[in-house]
């Protein structure tokens, strides 16, 4: 089934936050290492340690390494 939303805890990643996670580190952590496009990503919210995504209704993305990528670490 492919998803349009993701879930992941940030302490499991190879985040370099130094004991607070931000929104803006997220982000780059998304966009960058994750190599998730910006213009998909419809949301990102972080509560405690734990990362949501949610990318916008399309199609065109699901065979893409990093929408791959996304799923092996949610």
């Amino acid at each position: 089934m492919k998803l349009r939303e993701f879930t992941f805890d940030a302490l499991k990643m190879d985040l370099d936050y130094n004991g607070e996670v931000s929104l803006d580190l997220i982000q780059e952590f998304v966009v960058e290492d994750l190599e998730v496009p910006d213009h998909f990503i419809e949301s990102l919210q972080l509560q405690d340690t734990f990362i949501n995504i949610k990318l916008s209704q399309t199609r065109e993305y699901f065979n893409d390494d990093w929408y791959i990528n996304l799923q092996r670490v949610s």
